[in-house]
């Protein structure tokens, strides 16, 4: 029987005419699964029955664009905001961290009396007050990035290991959930990892397409696929079992395009892309191509939605402003205007969707964010000297309205793809949805106000006070012992310090050196650690690291050769404030040496018996 409203309905500031239900809902998510992955959208070799079967049970959305990688794709998900508003801008250093001011979804659905879990790949924050169950769920799975066999990670804040993989994992935490949850509304969020590199599937799955002819890759590609397919099928048949299907919103949508190579097993041929992508979308993953940003969208809703197609453009920050109208749930974040657009009433009624009225056209973008600061990449923090070097006519990026869309610097180096001309690629998505011709000499007008409305639309962005904001790493929050500082996640470098995905490097002359933002939850004196994942490289080097700020302490230290080591002890006093660690000298013998593989500085209070022995030591 379909749960009744609750009495306390909230009115939604972006509702439509109120549904006389609430909803469960539950969210699946792909990892790097591409639109012609799906055996409904014309792939000829891959087995997806039951995301087939689900598809035509839903609403389809033929437009919908997520962004070219995975954490900004999340980012905008989870809060219906341009994700550059929300500090993460990228994948791995510091550039992943969602700002905790920020509201999610699975936040105001909580305040609505919903259950709120998710399993598997998270990838917006991965220190303490950044973890899923920081955020707003009840229940939580952080799955450690990527391990598909013999899933581990961590399970609200405790160490867990599985035997067994990592997409089954992710549907058994799904299903106890819900059988513990299923008397009122909830919402699960699965994250699959499936089929991000490396390729890697239970035989069952990968022997069908070995049997097809196909090479090792791909047949574990697909098997991943495959095996994805059967965990969402076994999902669907327990709402089914359960009796509350029909009670229960569900979608399915992947964080961006696919990816052509695999760190285990090698890249695909020409051949075998091309059988991938039998629609001749262009791009992969990470570009503004609409092979980097189509995605399928289903929402499925029996019994209340009826199955068809929306032809409208429709993007990835539209979700959370619809699932608060469905659910009737508010959200209180002035300050944190919403970007995306509500599309209930195109779900409501397929037949006479129109296209969506929006403030500013959607703003395509990724990691690849351009300044002029000295050994700027794409994981070194957006601190106040690379920001100011940040210009938006030399940004990779596009913009897309309902008609149009201009890619400013697109990669088009690959045969039969269109040129650039300015640097600019303007297309008419209505009718040359493949991007498959520049009319930007063709209507100059047009072009114009394209290229108008993206410069400002990155402006606005850069304008933004919080916009790119670094990690703030909380300190005894709730009462750790233990607080740890990603070394490669810092708010600002200088000198020759480079960042990388999960390093911090080049450390090697006076004055090199790196800020972090801390937030003090409890006050008092604080052991310090420094862990690097190699420290053959770093004997001899004298770093000093400081508190910011009038009273600033400072502690030196000679390094030895060992991975963890001391550093000193600080008082720190509570509320926000910035600690820096710099290279002092070098009385290592050799002139080169440097520090080239921090990972962390750990914070351990006075009293506690945790020591170097002890601590966490993450890979």
């Amino acid at each position: 029987m379909k749960k009744i409203a609750s009495l306390m309905l909230m009115a939604c500031c972006c509702a439509g005419p109120a549904l006389a239900l609430q909803p469960n809902i539950v969210l699946i998510t792909a990892d790097d699964l591409g639109f012609d992955d799906l055996a409904i959208h014309g792939n000829p070799v891959t087995q997806t029955p039951h995301l087939d079967q689900l598809a035509q049970q839903s609403v389809q959305f033929s437009d919908f664009q997520v962004t070219p990688v995975c954490a900004t794709s999340r980012a905008s998900m989870l809060t219906g905001r341009h994700f550059y508003k929300t500090g993460v801008s990228g994948v791995h250093g510091g550039r992943d961290f969602m700002k905790l001011d920020e509201l999610l979804i699975s936040e105001s659905l909580k305040d609505n009396g919903y259950a709120t879990g998710t399993w598997g790949k998270w990838h917006v924050g991965k220190t303490a007050g950044y973890y899923p169950w920081d955020r707003g769920f009840d229940d939580a799975y952080y799955a450690e990035l990527y391990v598909h066999e013999n899933s581990y990670g961590l399970h609200n804040g405790q160490d867990v290991r599985h035997k067994a993989w990592a997409s089954e994992v992710i549907t058994d935490y799904a299903i106890d959930f819900i059988d513990r949850n299923k008397e009122q509304p909830f919402f699960a969020y699965l994250s699959f990892l499936a089929p991000h590199e490396p390729w890697l599937s239970p035989e069952q799955y990968v022997e069908p397409y070995r049997e097809a002819g196909l090479r090792e890759p791909i047949a574990q590609l697909y098997g991943m696929i495959t095996e994805m397919d059967a965990q969402v099928g076994r999902l669907m048949a327990h709402l089914e079992k359960r009796g509350i299907a029909d009670d229960t919103l569900v979608i399915f949508l992947s964080d961006n395009g696919p990816w052509w190579d695999s760190s285990n097993l090698g890249a695909m041929t020409q051949d075998e892309w091309a059988q991938r992508n039998p629609n001749q979308y262009s791009g992969n993953k990470g570009q503004s191509w609409q092979n980097g940003i189509k995605s399928p969208l289903f929402m499925r809703w029996q019994g209340t939605f009826k199955p068809g197609t929306v032809t409208h453009l429709t993007d990835i920050s539209d979700l959370v402003p619809t699932l608060l109208a469905l659910t009737n749930t508010a959200r209180d974040a002035p300050n944190l205007p919403l970007d995306g657009v509500n599309f209930a009433a195109s779900l409501r009624d397929v037949a006479h969707a129109k296209p969506l009225t929006r403030q500013h056209p959607v703003m395509i973008a990724s990691h690849d964010v351009i300044s002029n600061k000295p050994l700027f990449n794409q994981w070194t923090p957006i601190d106040v000297a690379a920001k100011a070097e940040m210009h938006p006519e030399q940004q990779w990026v596009a913009i897309r309205t309902e008609h149009y869309k201009l890619l400013q610097h697109a990669s088009n180096d690959r045969a039969g793809y269109p040129q650039s001309i300015d640097n600019y690629l303007l297309v008419d998505m209505k009718g040359d949805p493949k991007e498959g011709s520049n009319i930007w000499n063709d209507s100059p007008e047009t072009s114009a106000q394209m290229k108008s409305l993206l410069l400002k639309g990155y402006q606005a962005i850069l304008d933004a006070p919080n916009s790119f904001k670094p990690p703030v790493y909380q300190i005894a929050m709730d009462g750790a012992d233990v607080s740890v500082i990603n070394a490669f996640g810092p708010s600002a470098t200088w000198g020759n310090t480079q960042s990388k995905a999960h390093l911090l490097s080049e450390m090697k002359a006076a004055g090199d050196g790196a800020q972090y933002d801390i937030q003090v939850h409890d006050a008092g004196t604080y052991r310090l650690y420094l862990k690097q994942r190699s420290a053959t490289s770093s004997a001899g080097m004298v770093v000093k690291l400081s508190t910011v700020g009038e009273q600033s302490q400072v502690i030196t230290q000679q390094l030895s050769s060992a991975e963890m080591q001391s550093l000193g002890r600080l008082h720190l006093a509570p509320g926000m404030q910035q600690i820096k660690l710099e290279v002092v000298q070098n009385n290592s013998f050799k002139p080169w040496a440097q520090l080239n593989a921090l990972r962390r500085i750990y914070l351990v209070k006075e009293h506690s018996k945790r020591g170097p022995t002890d601590l966490p030591l993450p890979n």
